[in-house]
């Protein structure tokens, strides 16, 4: 069994990622810890996502940042003969449980004057408690934030993997996913093999047995 270094054309699944982050996590390298956790919180937003556009996403860490994290989904040509690439551009940042001003303050410190067109934000909200999502929907969006889309992934529960995926800009939602066992049953390859801004082939999953580089 083989490592390979890390390449701008391998994707993994959101599954892979989550799994990865343990490992990584235990490796004591700060750099790559902070890395591979906003690659994970990617991961997670983009599982429950799923739920309501159900394909595949691909997940990434680009070599240098910004963006934190790319994700992209494989949409398949109306003829066939192959698929297109969508990409995100993601920035993810937490919201701390030591905080003591609204989440919508945090936000809105978060969003500042930085032009974030085209890029889509998620926020890992660890507090354990419930918020009207409504209310910090309207606030944000009062503010006419220069993003492409706002999240929120928040545990409002005090264990497990069953999440609130929550979106506050442009659409405003709410719903409960558990991220954890929509992994166990996804049938998704670890990883996918395309180079960004070409034709992608209908067929590009790779299978081997050899270790993976998450983190450039």
């Amino acid at each position: 069994m083989a490592h390979r270094p890390y390449s701008d054309k391998i994707w993994f699944s959101p599954r892979y990622v989550i799994q990865e982050w343990a490992n990584i996590e235990r490796s004591g390298d700060k750099k790559k810890i902070k890395r591979a956790r906003e690659a994970w919180v990617c991961a997670v937003a983009m599982t429950c996502h799923s739920k309501i556009e159900p394909v595949e996403w691909w997940i990434q860490i680009p070599q240098n940042d910004p963006p934190d994290v790319l994700a992209m989904k494989l949409v398949p040509h109306v003829k066939g003969l192959g698929n297109t690439m969508e990409q995100l551009q993601v920035e993810v940042f937490e919201i701390s449980e030591h905080d003591t001003e609204d989440i919508e303050k945090s936000i809105e410190r978060k969003l500042g004057e930085k032009d974030y067109s085209g890029m889509t934000l998620i926020a890992f909200v660890r507090r354990k408690q419930v918020f009207a999502h409504e209310k910090v929907a309207t606030f944000i969006q009062n503010l006419k934030p220069k993003a492409l889309a706002i999240f929120l992934v928040a545990n409002e529960a005090t264990q497990g993997t069953n999440f609130s995926f929550i979106g506050i800009f442009p659409q405003v939602f709410k719903y409960q996913c558990d991220w954890g066992a929509m992994c166990k049953v996804a049938n998704q390859n670890d990883f996918t093999t395309a180079t960004r801004g070409t034709k992608v082939p209908e067929k590009t999953t790779d299978y081997t047995a050899d270790t993976m580089t998450l983190v450039p």
